[in-house]
């Protein structure tokens, strides 16, 4: 990356994937099973998150934990991008981070993580420079067990306090959408302007099913702003005044739909650094996304944000 002061600062999880295609179930214990292919990708919300900003054009630098291994190697090489600086902050007494991703028509993928040095990453393992980019996100949330609740906090107070715009991207809970995980993260999205959630996310957090109810409702008891990703009903963004803008995603047919999420919050996040008005960015974002869904892995490289649409009047 060049001398330039980043425009995003992402701080969160990165490790390589494994990525299973075609098991629907895993085989009985002491028997074998063949798939499609398995691919070991980058991975962690934090760092497909970085990746595609970078790709997006914004300087970006991306802050994580990991160990000194050969997995490490493998993820230095897919973060050597124009655009991006990758602070890998090593502990040798630990293993990186690995992720296997289960996938198989007709059904949701599923994850099962070992959390090796990310669970160590602490507030103090972020720059300062980090802390003054224009934008400041935690992703990856529940996997970081040393950046929840109170260090979170602090680390957003942090940003703030050099003008950052401060986003949070949470995941899925290993231990469910319980009482207490509620209440955390209500007392941290008070340290948010902004809030990247999918719809299921949202509904376990809000206990509401209805996504748009869900939305407006946390978006008015935390004063943050909620963008939703309804998968192919595409995105809603709730204001803190009320307002609810939807922008619906066209109909295409799906080749991957790995890091969708993640491109989506890339170009919403790329939208408002060019002066983008929220529902400008949701639309682009929306698009952006569906195409990437329709895009195989290894052509995603040529998907370009599309330009601001005019405001109606």
């Amino acid at each position: 990356m060049s001398g330039a002061q980043a425009g995003i600062a992402v701080v969160g999880n990165t490790n390589l994937d494994i990525m299973v295609s075609g098991a629907a179930e895993l085989p009985e214990p002491g028997t074998e099973a063949i798939v499609p292919g398995i691919d070991i990708r980058l991975g962690g919300s934090a760092g497909n998150l970085a990746v595609r900003c970078a790709g997006l054009g914004q300087e970006t630098v991306l802050v994580s934990k990991v160990g000194d291994d050969a997995s490490t190697r493998l993820v230095e090489q897919e973060l050597a991008l124009p655009g991006l600086s990758a602070e890998l902050v090593r502990d040798a007494g630990l293993p990186s981070g690995i992720t296997v991703a289960v996938e198989a028509p007709g059904r949701d993928r599923a994850f099962i993580s070992s959390l090796g040095a990310m669970a160590e990453l602490t507030p103090q393992d972020v720059p300062t420079s980090a802390l003054g980019a224009a934008t400041v996100v935690l992703a990856g949330y529940f996997l970081l067990p040393k950046l929840r609740g109170n260090a979170a906090v602090e680390l957003f107070a942090a940003a703030h306090a050099n003008g950052a715009l401060t986003v949070l991207d949470t995941g899925w809970p290993a231990e469910g959408w319980t009482g207490d995980v509620r209440t955390e993260v209500h007392s941290v999205l008070g340290s948010v302007d902004l809030f990247l959630p999918n719809s299921d996310e949202l509904a376990g957090l809000t206990g509401n099913p209805d996504p748009q109810d869900a939305a407006l409702q946390l978006a008015q008891q935390t004063s943050t702003l909620v963008a939703a990703k309804l998968g192919a009903d595409g995105a809603g963004l709730a204001l803190p005044d009320g307002t609810w803008l939807h922008s619906a995603a066209r109909p295409v047919t799906p080749v991957d739909s790995t890091g969708a999420g993640d491109g989506f919050n890339a170009a919403f996040l790329a939208c408002l650094a060019r002066r983008d008005t929220p529902a400008q960015a949701l639309a682009a974002a929306v698009s952006y996304a569906t195409e990437l869904v329709a895009t195989a892995p290894e052509r995603r490289s040529a998907v370009v944000l599309p330009e601001p649409q005019p405001l109606s009047l």
